[in-house]
């Protein structure tokens, strides 16, 4: 482990961009955004998710770039019962954990019932909950919720069957169980470094408990194809798994290091120092990436763009302690905790955002504006709903019109942030900035970027009052989308205090029926409802792309992984 750390420590030096070649059995990938969390109740964004899903492993996986066609991982194969609510799953034997202990059906079952236990706000453990327990609440919010259920919801038959138990039918339950959150966690191992012991008697101490200060937050033993060396809290390290169960990958060592200024990106991709960097837009593909020697632009017409980013607008956030983002906490030094609760601050802001400048300024023409936060490849989407374009009359009437004009005598003061290194998001802030000032001489719109790690914790905490975020399924279905964004309990229908009668119907309507006309009908309402209420502003989306050096193989994009391909499919 020393000698493999010490070797990707001599391999790429940042401060003072010193770069070595990469060795064909390293893979260094190069990008923005930090680590929140490696324990898997907790993992919930795409840059934990991308080593997580390589180092441990569910039941079942998806094969290649197919989100339909699926393969047994830890299970060998499964059934379903006639009335659709028991799942039986054979698991396949012989498999061990990093740390050497075998895996057999009591590791499926600590893993699953431990992140019903936890459940911690922050995570997305809500859409497994719904499933097994009929709610998308911990036991904290949900006092129905009893020992009894979370026991019942996953049983060992034996050492290597394990059947799980279903309230009521679930039909995306099976692709639920790919996502990074059901990973199987080696119980053993967990237990004697002092994570949750199993036990009804201790359950209820662990509700709601933040992953972040847990054991699992920074050390893993799953049964994957790598291994964790290390994770310093920014870049990661990783080997191949001697004592794999399945064939040895080509690729023996892995760094993702975080490096937020897309120039020195450019440059280690451009020296061959890396073998993948993320690249924020197809402006900066074409303009500095496209033609390199020895580099790759991965693209086809048969992606179809799936993650959907949004201006989040909070309409109760919090002042206290938060003169970073608020200011002084009222108008003119600052925004009121209920800025955006009058909806013609929402529509101004949305009439402010001038959507086609930033397709053709970010993703040159690559792109098309949405009609609602759901991909058009997915059941539900309905391209008749308006779409907000730039009108700095409308934006002004709006903007005089709110708080019966005291907004536009006082003026205000806000601060959007981003996450550094994410020119998109870093854009959608200077657009924003430059159309809203020009306004009105009072308005002053600061932007601020901040590491993806504090940006998520003051979201968490409800300190900001705008979020520019995107979204990356978790499971193949509409609903993902339609209630993270929109219902009142969802995602980030919570983190905006946003919260619609109707829309919260409708969406039930939608979950309640599986025909699919239904469903679209349902779908449409709610992006109707949406564009006159303004919760979320749903920006562009660009045609997705990967960039990587030219010797490196087995390339392919699956959107329901957060890498885009599994480390151990890929060669040179």
């Amino acid at each position: 482990m020393r000698r493999t750390l010490t070797l990707f420590v001599a391999l790429l030096t940042f401060g003072g961009l010193a770069f070595a070649q990469v060795a064909d059995d390293t893979f260094v990938w190069i990008k923005f955004g930090n680590v929140n969390t490696l324990d898997p109740e907790g993992v919930y964004d795409t840059a934990s998710g991308a080593v997580a899903e390589n180092i441990y492993e569910t039941l079942l996986g998806y094969v290649g770039d197919s989100i339909t066609e699926l393969r047994g991982l830890l299970a060998t194969d499964w059934t379903i019962s006639d009335d659709g609510l028991t799942y039986t799953f054979n698991l396949r034997e012989g498999v061990q954990f990093h740390s050497g202990n075998p895996f057999t059906c009591a590791d499926v079952e600590y893993s699953i019932e431990r992140i019903l236990v936890m459940h911690d706000s922050q995570s997305g453990v809500w859409f497994q909950s719904e499933a097994l327990l009929g709610t998308g609440s911990n036991a904290n919010d949900d006092e129905s919720i009893t020992w009894a259920m979370i026991d019942n919801s996953v049983e060992c038959l034996d050492d290597f069957t394990v059947q799980f138990n279903l309230p009521q039918i679930d039909p995306a339950f099976l692709v639920k169980l790919i996502y990074t959150n059901a990973s199987i966690v080696d119980s053993a191992w967990a237990m004697a470094n002092g994570e949750w012991d199993g036990t009804e008697a201790t359950w209820r101490e662990w509700v709601g408990r933040d992953p972040r200060g847990g054991y699992l937050h920074d050390q893993m033993s799953g049964t994957g194809p790598y291994r964790l060396v290390s994770w310093d809290g920014t870049d990661v390290a990783a080997e191949a798994f001697d004592g794999y169960w399945g064939e040895q990958p080509a690729i023996r060592n892995v760094l993702i290091q975080v490096v937020d200024e897309e120039a020195s990106r450019l440059l280690a991709l451009q020296n061959g120092d890396a073998d993948r960097i993320s690249v924020n837009s197809w402006g900066v593909v074409e303009s500095q990436v496209r033609g390199l020697a020895g580099v790759t632009v991965h693209e086809s017409d048969s992606w179809a763009a799936t993650v959907v980013g949004a201006i989040h607008l909070n309409q109760a956030v919090s002042v206290e302690d938060n003169e970073a983002n608020v200011g002084c906490g009222d108008w003119g030094c600052g925004i009121p905790s209920n800025f955006f609760s009058d909806v013609n601050v929402r529509r101004a802001f949305a009439y402010s955002f001038d959507q086609q400048e930033f397709i053709e300024q970010l993703y040159i023409g690559k792109g098309n504006t949405l009609t609602m936060a759901l991909p058009p490849s997915f059941l539900g989407y309905d391209p008749s709903v308006p779409i907000y374009g730039y009108d700095p009359e409308a934006a002004e009437e709006a903007f005089r019109a709110a708080f019966d004009g005291e907004l536009w005598e006082k003026g205000f003061t806000i601060t959007l942030s981003y996450n550094t290194g994410n020119t998109t998001r870093q854009t959608i802030v200077e657009i924003l900035k430059a159309n809203i000032e020009d306004l009105n001489p009072n308005f002053r719109v600061n932007g601020r970027g901040i590491q993806w790690s504090d940006f998520l914790t003051d979201r968490n905490n409800n300190l900001l009052p705008v979020s520019i975020v995107g979204w990356a399924p978790d499971y193949a279905d509409p609903d993902n989308y339609m209630w993270t964004f929109y219902h009142s309990a969802g995602y980030y229908g919570r983190r905006l205090n946003f919260d619609d009668a109707e829309i919260d119907r409708l969406l039930q309507d939608a979950r309640s029926t599986t025909d699919p006309a239904e469903r679209a009908s349902y779908y449409s309402a709610v992006a109707h409802r949406a564009y006159d209420l303004v919760p979320t502003i749903a920006y562009p989306q660009q045609s997705p792309f990967m960039v990587t050096r030219s010797n490196l193989q087995g390339v392919y994009r699956n959107p329901m992984l957060s890498g885009q391909f599994l480390w151990a499919d890929i060669s040179k």
